[in-house]
């Protein structure tokens, strides 16, 4: 990791809040998998891996904490247009429907697949799924999510990442450029 990142995951005062940050982001904003930069950072930090877990679990279910809101008080000014914009409206509506009927399998489910997360979140707000259901099942699903990644970076550990500090620029170059198209392939996609 180049810069900014290595002094993140370097400095043990920041590695914390940073993951947090970007659990946030993943859980409201930015729709599409950040492990590109998740990863680099648990093995900057290898013994911290689970640590950085719980950090990007806290900020993830924020995250997903302030769509459940959005769904709930602000779903017809702010979730339908943003719905539009990403042309996920029948992945709404599959949601709703979902969560109508089973909510804490459902929610369970957004947390460890590739539906986006944040249509399931604001779509358990609108339709008025209760808050503990919603905490625990995100909760468990995100968990299980970034817990697997720490349990990966500790399995491979000093191998991956002699292999990281060998090639760290190329890797956050790529991780980057990972994020970047993701992210273009979905704004054109819309």
């Amino acid at each position: 990791m180049s810069g900014f990142l290595r002094s993140l995951s370097e400095e043990k005062k920041w590695t914390g809040p940073a993951a947090g940050v970007l659990g946030f982001l993943e859980g409201s904003f930015v729709v599409f998998p950040m492990e590109p930069l998740f990863i680099p950072m648990m093995a900057a930090r290898h013994g911290r891996a689970w640590l950085i877990a719980l950090w990007l679990l806290a900020g993830n279910v924020l995250g997903g904490l302030l769509l459940y809101g959005a769904g709930a008080f602000l779903l017809e000014p702010v979730a339908e247009p943003l719905f539009r914009f990403l042309e996920v409206e029948q992945d709404y509506e599959q949601a709703s429907a979902d969560l109508e009927e089973n909510a804490f399998t459902s929610l369970f489910l957004v947390g460890v697949t590739p539906f986006p997360f944040q249509v399931g979140t604001a779509a358990a707000g609108a339709v008025g799924v209760s808050l503990p259901v919603f905490l625990a099942a995100v909760s468990l699903s995100r968990g299980l999510r970034y817990m697997a990644l720490a349990g990966l970076v500790m399995l491979i550990g000093s191998r991956a990442r002699d292999f990281i500090e060998r090639h760290e620029r190329a890797i956050f170059i790529a991780g980057i450029v990972l994020f970047v198209v993701l992210g273009a392939w979905i704004f054109w996609r819309s």
